[in-house]
């Protein structure tokens, strides 16, 4: 069998980029679960109604996409936490599954909602630039793919910035440790726990932007979201923000590498048949040691 090593060596380099926009869902799925021992599945209609939110803001008002994109972030930032603050505080003493199941509900309202909105129609962002590839030695880029790549990992770079320097960063970080220790020690736990909902909501966002970015909207992607960022989750590590990063790269290789011997339509296979060899195998996640303490 001929393996051909540059359509490999690009595969890598493509899953790699993809796999940022996996780590940021990862990352909001750790954060939320780290805080509040909540899997949050509503965490890709938060993602898909961003791209929505920009889209509608960028037909109805003629500015730059950068403007219309932040608002878009703040706005179902702020949405999150005020879902968390009516409707799911009150419910983190009852059984975690029926938690899980709750933001199951969430999710089919949120895309309902989308749906009466919006309708059952896909839509793509204006052509900014001229999509030409580029390359670098034997590897192709896109420019915007690129560009997508780039701030997703300025926005983890941002996020790390911001839990390791500021005092509201450092009492998150306490939070996610121990909920009673923090409490002890004076920090308002229920405030850290609404912002990381907002927090995890802001990171979906970026990444259902990117993603529409370089593809389009629909409003399946929240779906698609949800199962590539809670399999990277899993894969690294859930409630490590650190091993989300590990494994939303490592998804987004896997999958790369695997469409060569495959349709690329089975990538989605692939990110089932992730989880359940890791939850086999190694259920603290690959880049977890067992026995050691969730951390952001």
């Amino acid at each position: 069998m001929n393996i051909d090593l540059t359509l490999v060596l690009n595969q890598v380099v493509w899953g790699a980029m993809v796999g940022i926009g996996y780590t940021l869902m990862a990352m909001a799925f750790s954060l939320i679960y780290a805080t509040s021992r909540t899997i949050n599945f509503a965490i890709g209609e938060f993602a898909m109604l961003a791209a929505y939110f920009c889209y509608t803001l960028l037909a109805k008002v003629p500015v730059e996409f950068v403007g219309p994109a932040l608002v878009s972030l703040f706005a179902v930032a702020v949405l999150a936490m005020v879902i968390e603050r009516l409707a799911f505080r009150r419910l983190y003493s009852l059984d975690p599954i029926l938690i899980l199941i709750g933001t199951i509900g969430l999710s089919s309202i949120l895309k309902n909602l989308a749906l009466v909105i919006w309708g059952p129609f896909s839509f793509s962002f204006p052509a900014y630039f001229q999509i030409r590839p580029t390359y670098l030695g034997p590897v192709m880029f896109i420019p915007q793919n690129v560009i997508v790549t780039l701030v997703g990992i300025a926005a983890m770079i941002g996020f790390d910035r911001f839990m390791r320097k500021t005092r509201t960063g450092t009492a998150m970080r306490a939070t996610a440790q121990n909920v009673r220790g923090a409490k002890l020690v004076g920090i308002n736990t229920d405030r850290c726990i609404n912002l990381s909902w907002g927090i995890g909501a802001m990171l979906a966002a970026i990444s259902g932007i990117m993603m529409a970015f370089a593809y389009n909207i629909s409003l399946d992607m929240g779906t698609t979201l949800n199962l590539k960022g809670f399999t990277a989750a899993i894969f690294g590590g859930l409630g490590s923000i650190p091993a989300s990063v590990g494994g939303g790269v490592l998804l987004g290789v896997v999958e790369n590498v695997a469409a060569i011997g495959f349709d690329y339509s089975y990538k989605d296979v692939v990110a089932f048949a992730v989880i359940v060899l890791v939850m086999l195998t190694k259920p603290q996640g690959l880049f977890v040691r067992s026995g050691s303490s969730r951390r952001v």
